[in-house]
């Protein structure tokens, strides 16, 4: 009996050593491969830029990036989101700093580069229009569970509902955050100046 009992206890030491750190070992490998890292997925991605520069050969590392997916035909989110963000970072005395604004279109029916570019020099020049192949958008918009829809309201014309948020990534890409619609000011603000190490 006292032999069995001394058997248990082996086994159980063995379970604890082998196992627990495997297990451990796991939860860290899925851990670090299921952050979302922009870089890494824009140099996989096959859109393009407002100046016809295709995405996958521009570098966004060591300054932060916000990305934003919505339409230039947007009556009211898209333009209020954009200049929100902006206004906040000016707010902030954060101006002087390096930073992207990634405004991807989920409309390149009509927003092709000439017209997405006429968009965003409405806000300032550190926002990177990009559009490109519908189903490519789809793809690249997934990576970070953007819902849309294409809604029909008459037979001449269509808008689209999407999803309002802005993703926050660090200088090194990394997803570090969101700003949601309608959020307020010092909130935003909060958040700015944690990104930037304020």
């Amino acid at each position: 009996m006292f032999k069995t009992k001394k058997i248990l206890i082996f086994i159980s030491l063995f379970f604890f050593v082998l196992i627990i750190p495997a297990f451990l070992l796991t939860i860290n490998y899925f851990k670090e491969n299921s952050k979302i890292n922009l870089q890494s997925i824009l140099s996989k991605t096959n859109l393009i830029t407002h100046n016809g520069t295709p995405i996958n050969e521009i570098i966004f590392l060591n300054k932060p990036t916000f990305l934003f997916f919505g339409f230039t035909h947007c009556p009211e989110v898209c333009p209020t989101t954009l200049s929100n963000l902006t206004n906040n970072i000016n707010q902030s005395k954060l101006n002087n700093l390096k930073y992207n604004i990634i405004f991807v279109t989920l409309d390149p029916e009509r927003d092709d580069i000439k017209n997405l570019g006429n968009y965003i020099e409405n806000f300032n020049d550190s926002i990177i229009g990009i559009t490109g192949d519908i189903k490519e958008i789809d793809r690249f918009a997934k990576n970070w569970n953007v819902y849309w829809e294409k809604v029909n309201i008459d037979n001449q014309d269509y808008t689209i509902n999407h999803t309002a948020t802005v993703f926050i990534h660090d200088s090194q890409g990394n997803y570090s955050g969101t700003i949601a619609w309608g959020e307020n000011d010092t909130s935003i603000q909060i958040k700015l100046k944690k990104l930037f190490n304020l």
